[in-house]
């Protein structure tokens, strides 16, 4: 059913006129002198206003004869071209950590230019794919050492292309050195704090160096047991301040870009666990 109010019909354009991507799914517009529909973020030129109607959903749109836009691809659950190509390089990080990932090589295989993919990654994931490939290389090798490797195995395990490069990234990334990881924490002093997200409790646990862990979980008290296990022998304390900045960090984490939503929760406790390092990181 087409919007009558106008009030309604006025928030959904202006969602039109920024792309919001956050709107996709939540109506459609309709060009009349097309007969197309698209979705609120579609790239395509912008008719006049008098010229759009706006639908609650595609079927409405459908049922009064419309038909999709072939850019936007603005049926439920369906992805654009756009969005396809970003789950392709999401997937190739996480499938080749141990390998060289560079901005051109992941443009080979999702299928964008390096610019249009640095810039369309960073907008629907909410990190530069850079950042999220630091924070998983840095996940991978702490399971790699939890599993008994040695640091400079783990360390080339998770695709650092050397030991250097490992110990860059290991102050702010681990909270920690390497070999204090290897040793669980000891005698390391760790602030933690749990706070609720929409994808589940979260735990957030960090040193005087920096963050050294982010769990998305089920219970609170398994997360706060996961961390223990995490670093058997460091000293761990509640603090209130530090709460305040998990939370905080949380809240700016939660919006997700519309295609999260529809990726495996797995992978989109990732890609939270990476944009609260990120923030704390800064």
């Amino acid at each position: 059913m087409a919007t009558d109010s106008a009030e309604k019909g006025n928030a959904a354009w202006e969602a039109v006129l920024k792309r919001d991507r956050l709107s996709d799914g939540k109506f459609v517009y309709v060009a009349v002198t097309t007969g197309i529909y698209c979705r609120p973020s579609c790239p395509s030129r912008r008719p006049h206003r008098r010229n759009v109607l706006i639908f609650q959903t595609y079927e409405d749109a459908e049922r009064q004869g419309y038909v999709a836009c072939l850019r936007c691809n603005p049926r439920a659950n369906s992805l654009t071209r756009a969005e396809k190509s970003i789950q392709v390089a999401l997937d190739h990080i996480e499938n080749h950590l141990d390998e060289p990932i560079t901005l051109n090589s992941l443009s080979a295989v999702s299928g964008l230019s390096p610019n249009h993919l640095q810039q369309t990654f960073t907008r629907i994931v909410g990190l530069s794919p850079k950042s999220f490939l630091d924070a998983r290389r840095l996940t991978r090798f702490k399971q790699k050492m939890r599993f008994g490797e040695s640091i400079t195995r783990a360390c080339y395990s998770a695709g650092y292309g050397s030991s250097r490069a490992l110990y860059e990234k290991a102050a702010e990334g681990l909270g920690m050195t390497p070999s204090s990881y290897q040793r669980g924490g000891e005698g390391i002093r760790i602030r933690y704090a749990i706070t609720q997200a929409r994808l589940g409790p979260v735990l957030i646990a960090g040193t005087d160096t920096g963050i050294c862990s982010v769990i998305v979980g089920e219970d609170h008290k398994v997360l706060a047991g996961d961390l223990h296990l995490e670093f058997p022998a460091a000293h761990f304390l509640l603090d209130e301040e530090f709460h305040r900045k998990c939370l905080a960090a949380v809240q700016t984490c939660q919006p997700e870009d519309p295609l999260l939503s529809k990726l495996p929760h797995e992978l989109r406790c990732r890609i939270f666990q990476a944009r609260v390092w990120k923030i704390f990181r800064s």
